[in-house]
């Protein structure tokens, strides 16, 4: 008796489906927009939500993925001085206890609201509060 071969269904445009999509264009199956990742971010302390944004913040937000292009263009000589101060302000320095230059490397590199990534003030500038 010869074996048959299973069924197969080739999609056709008359019979493709939009497999896991709703109506509204939203994928269920999505990586953000499942039962265990919604139970996992919701089991985050507020402390691992803020660390997680940051470490977001870092690897996407000097890339606009839309215009495909890089927001940051940072010099290659200013790149080591801030990975420099950000690896003392992730160790603890207190921004009153930068020099002027370094504020000023910072503001350049994150903007002139640079201290609030690392949870200080504008006051928190010139003197610990």
């Amino acid at each position: 008796m010869p074996r048959r071969k299973p069924d197969t269904i080739v999609p056709t445009p008359g019979n493709a489906t939009n497999s896991g999509r709703r109506d509204n264009g939203t994928n269920d199956d999505s990586l953000f927009n499942n039962p265990m990742t919604r139970a996992a971010m919701s089991a985050l302390s507020d402390e691992d939500l803020l660390r997680y944004k940051r470490i977001g913040e870092e690897l996407y937000g000097s890339v606009d993925f839309e215009a495909t292009k890089v927001l940051n263009n940072l010099p290659p000589s200013m790149i080591e001085g801030v990975a420099y101060v950000q690896t003392g302000l992730d160790s603890g320095l207190h921004p009153s206890d930068m020099e002027e230059n370094e504020k000023a490397l910072m503001a350049d590199a994150h903007g002139d609201e640079w201290y609030k990534r690392w949870g200080y003030s504008k006051a928190d500038l010139d003197e610990i509060k």
